[in-house]
């Protein structure tokens, strides 16, 4: 049994309390607690108390710690249940502790994941141009179940999807100059799959795009890589190099038609 001998007012916390106690060893620091916990088991001066009354009271202090510490996360913007989890276990408090400090949290409205999936759709759509798939992977990181993604996902209707992948692909064309006109497809397309849009909805946003490229830009951007080919290949001669060229540029997208006219010039070139 130990008794209480001394309760001081910490100097850097005036909310927390340093409780000393004797055992019949003389007085020593116990414990701290916060003035709420004191209040609760009635803590003072003189009283006495067995070891599991001691743990009883330890459990009640970082119940009320970690509810205080999650309060003040929250405080800085909504959070999910996982990163309450994550924030708590990282600065140590027991995984029992942790549970039950999330179940009051949620018991008085701190906690829902309902509103936190929509309020975090509803952000990102109006101010990034990601996919439903980016925000569905994104919600799923950070612990919210797919019933609740797939209804918060309901808010970013198709119309509001293809403004978007059309945005993007507007923004990506004017970068791709060099490329052929199916060069220029493939990489809208796999830029709009990566950002997270459905075959539908890339589908229609390439459509809306104006990418393809007129025939003298075409063969601008078809003469760079000819010319490029040209300086591998120039230990080739007559049909064989012929042949390397033509193949290497029809790879990259470029029509035979223009890609023949091309190597007439390149040829003409050197004359």
């Amino acid at each position: 049994m130990s008794i209480i001998t001394k309760i001081q007012v910490q100097k850097l916390n005036n909310d927390r309390f340093n409780i000393y106690t004797d055992s019949g060893d003389g007085e020593e620091y116990a414990f701290s607690v916060d003035a709420d916990t004191l209040v609760k088991f009635n803590i003072k001066k003189g009283i006495s108390f067995e070891p599991y009354e001691l743990e009883e009271i330890l459990n009640a202090d970082q119940l009320r710690k970690a509810y205080l510490a999650s309060i003040v996360y929250l405080s800085r913007m909504m959070r999910t249940k996982k990163e309450i989890e994550q924030y708590l276990a990282k600065h140590e408090y027991l995984n029992e502790t942790i549970q039950q400090t999330i179940i009051r949290l949620e018991e008085e409205g701190y906690l829902n994941e309902e509103k936190y999936a929509d309020s975090f759709v509803r952000t990102t759509i109006n101010t990034t141009l990601k996919g439903p798939t980016i925000i569905k992977n994104e919600l799923l990181a950070k612990g919210i179940h797919h019933s609740i993604i797939e209804k918060s996902l309901g808010l970013y209707k198709k119309d509001k999807q293809i403004h978007h992948a059309i945005q993007l692909c507007q923004k990506k064309v004017t970068s791709l100059s060099k490329y052929s006109t199916s060069q220029k497809k493939a990489k809208l397309e796999e830029l709009l799959r990566r950002k997270g849009y459905s075959t539908e909805v890339v589908s229609i946003a390439i459509e809306e795009t104006q990418y393809e490229s007129e025939e003298a830009d075409e063969l601008e951007a078809l003469l760079v890589h000819a010319r490029k080919a040209k300086r591998k290949f120039e230990k080739f001669t007559g049909w064989e190099y012929a042949q390397k060229m033509k193949t290497t540029l029809f790879r990259k997208g470029f029509p035979l038609e223009l890609i023949e006219k091309a190597l007439l010039i390149i040829e003409e070139e050197e004359n």
